[in-house]
């Protein structure tokens, strides 16, 4: 997913065509047609040379441009380098995110906020708005909405959105963001544990994308379902979720043990399983319950 650019120089400037030969011969030249031609041909030959002349030159100007343009390539990445927000300038394992800040949000440089944990947490756009669009439905619930990049996108394809998170820091993160792709309005923002709202919660849909550990959770082969929230667990979870409504949609580690995800659907119970790609590597799992599953 890295990014990465290239630059191509344009060198058709350099090798235009050389100019035509137009000079006429008549079989029987008179002197004063003699002399027009020997005219013709010293024109054609003066031509002929200060072109040379001309390309010689602009060879110079070509190549001065390229060494200025390589000259501005440095001082633009020095300065790339000398911006970096400094949660992110101190943290070589953010770094690799700023690269690929326009995957996570595509109007970043319109505003968006994040904090450290938020780099390695944002589900990337393209993922959330595939989520986004097989969620859609009236009301739905964001149960860790962190930064805002999933109710951004189910701001977009639901009626309304219902984006909570412990953290009255990334509610202020999510809700800045938001303002950012003019979704705010759709959006009821509530600081507050999930656990303990869903009781009253009434929803369409359930969105997980409970805190996965960061980074580390790539240091196992399988990644247990029970490592997500201890002691809460993340089969508990699920089924607290089920006391809201049967559409849930679980957004999980790429490593995850996809075992347990079917044993969640329980007896007789159907689950789809969905690898999410981008630049075709794999970066999560999406597993969807109820009435999300295609049919």
């Amino acid at each position: 997913m890295d990014l990465a650019e290239s630059e191509y120089e344009d060198s058709s400037e350099v090798m235009g065509n050389e100019p035509k030969l137009d000079v006429k011969v008549e079989t029987s030249p008179t002197e004063e047609d003699k002399d027009q031609l020997t005219v013709k041909e010293s024109s054609t030959e003066d031509i002929i040379l200060t072109d040379s002349f001309s390309l010689e030159e602009e060879e110079k100007v070509v190549k001065k441009s390229q060494q200025q343009k390589k000259k501005k390539k440095k001082q633009n990445k020095r300065t790339s380098l000398t911006s970096l927000p400094e949660e992110v300038a101190s943290n070589k394992i953010l770094k690799k995110y700023w690269i690929r800040r326009y995957q996570l949000f595509s109007k970043f440089d319109e505003g968006i906020k994040l904090d450290e944990e938020s780099w390695f947490s944002v589900t990337p756009e393209r993922v959330a708005e595939h989520i986004a669009e097989r969620c859609r439905c009236d009301i739905v619930v964001d149960a860790f909405c962190g930064a805002g990049g999933n109710s951004i996108q189910f701001a977009f394809t639901c009626a309304h959105v219902i984006a909570i998170d412990i953290d009255p820091k990334k509610i202020a993160l999510a809700r800045h963001n938001a303002d950012v792709y003019g979704v705010a309005d759709r959006i009821e923002f509530v600081v507050g544990d999930f656990l303990s709202l869903a009781p009253s919660l009434q929803a369409d849909v359930v969105f997980l994308a409970p805190p996965w550990g960061g980074p580390q959770y790539l240091n196992v082969d399988a990644y247990s379902i029970e490592s997500i929230m201890q002691p809460v667990g993340g089969a508990q979870l699920f089924k607290i979720s089920l006391g809201i409504t049967e559409n849930i949609a679980y957004y999980v580690p790429r490593n995850i043990n996809t075992d347990q995800l079917v044993v969640l659907a329980g007896p007789g119970g159907q689950v789809e399983i969905e690898q999410n790609f981008l630049d075709k590597r794999l970066v999560a799992v999406t597993a969807y319950y109820g009435e999300l599953i295609h049919e």
